[in-house]
């Protein structure tokens, strides 16, 4: 998996630039951040702005650049949505600890030859959960998808406990494992 540089800031703006989804420690999932709640019908364009303090990143070059476009790119089209990307700003020797900024535009990507069905998104997860997604995103994720009342679903322990919301589904899958 492309990991985000290490001490980076990630903020997502909307068109008139309010803040719509902001790091927290170099990890932002665009995905469950931009779209989980989002109608997917109509394409969401947002600007992102990145910046980090990490002593491997030293410039905004043509290289690191990429880097960050191809994590952009990867975590989106991962869970099944078109992205477009447009830099705002240009590649040169502006430290990173600055902020670099792109525009994108984000759509769901609508495949009906891999579901089968006519119509369904593949941005709507029928697969397996990211092992690095919240425990509390996957179950609003089955909610969302089946229609369900909030609050509805709860994920549980090899205990029969409700597993914690901030713990990963890597951890809960390990606990079951385990038992």
């Amino acid at each position: 998996m492309i990991q985000w540089p290490a001490h980076s800031k990630i903020t997502c703006l909307d068109s008139n630039d309010k803040v719509i989804a902001v790091s927290a420690r170099s990890r932002l999932d665009l995905s469950d951040s931009l779209m989980l709640n989002r109608d997917e019908k109509k394409p969401l364009s947002c600007q992102i702005e990145v910046l980090t303090k990490s002593a491997d990143w030293t410039t905004w070059n043509s290289i690191n650049v990429k880097r960050i476009e191809d994590h952009i790119a990867y975590d989106l089209e991962f869970d099944g949505y078109k992205i477009k990307i447009d830099r705002i700003s240009n590649p040169s020797r502006t430290l990173c600890s600055k902020p670099f900024r792109w525009k994108l535009e984000i759509s769901a990507d609508y495949d009906d030859t891999e579901l089968g069905l006519d119509k369904k998104p593949i941005g709507t997860r029928f697969k397996v959960a990211r092992s690095d997604a919240s425990v509390k995103t996957i179950q609003s994720n089955i909610e969302k998808v089946f229609g369900l009342p909030r609050g509805s679903v709860c994920l549980l322990t090899p205990e029969a406990k409700k597993a914690n919301l901030r713990s990963s589904i890597k951890s809960l899958r390990n606990k079951w494992k385990n038992s």
